[in-house]
């Protein structure tokens, strides 16, 4: 029997909800190993690794503006958090239905590597839903009412900005500049106004 999963795939943070709860919020950053082009580590993990390694490993960020960007390192950090879901051990892995999450000013282009990475990673059925949507419904929004709900989601690479009434998004504006961006905004801050250098974790 298929079992289904969500995945919010953000650009600072990657959530997966299964059986209504959430059972992976990892960073989305993976370590690989420069001569085989491998990952060896995902999420916190990989986070860990990051400045500490020899120049044989490095860390990235898999999505860029809540977009994905390498698409290697996507799918293979997609199947890493995959396998942290606590499930029943079986002879034969279920098959996946995934709902993935994803900006609202995505192109055809960028929704066909979220599906891509998501069906490498083991999904059977992939469905795409904007985040602004979600959003609303995770926070209790009657999205089907003839009415307009304004929704702001500010997340680590994208803020995401939308109008739902009748189970639809009106209008919507997708701005780039987000949680990542405020968070160079203060680092530089704080070192050009008073020589205090800070780091994030």
């Amino acid at each position: 029997m298929p079992e289904s999963i969500a995945i919010d795939l953000g650009t600072a943070n990657t959530l997966i909800i299964h059986n209504d709860k959430v059972v992976v919020d990892e960073p989305s950053i993976v370590a690989k190993e420069l001569r085989y082009d491998e990952v060896i580590a995902n999420g916190i993990r990989a986070r860990q690794i990051k400045g500490k390694a020899h120049k044989g490993i490095t860390t990235i960020r898999p999505l860029k503006d809540g977009v994905i960007a390498d698409f290697h390192s996507a799918e293979q950090m997609i199947r890493g958090f995959i396998k942290m879901i606590p499930r029943k051990r079986t002879l034969f892995s279920p098959a996946l239905k995934m709902v993935v999450c994803i900006p609202s000013g995505v192109t055809e282009v960028e929704k066909r590597a979220v599906i891509d990475s998501a069906e490498h990673a083991g999904a059977k059925d992939v469905w795409l839903i904007m985040e602004p949507m979600a959003a609303a419904i995770g926070i209790g929004i009657d999205v089907l009412e003839p009415k307009g709900n304004m929704v702001i989601d500010i997340g680590g690479g994208t803020t995401e900005i939308a109008v739902i009434s009748l189970g639809g998004i009106v209008c919507d504006k997708s701005i780039r500049v987000a949680g990542d961006e405020f968070t160079d905004n203060i680092k530089t801050y704080m070192i050009t106004r008073h020589n205090f250098s800070v780091g994030v974790f």
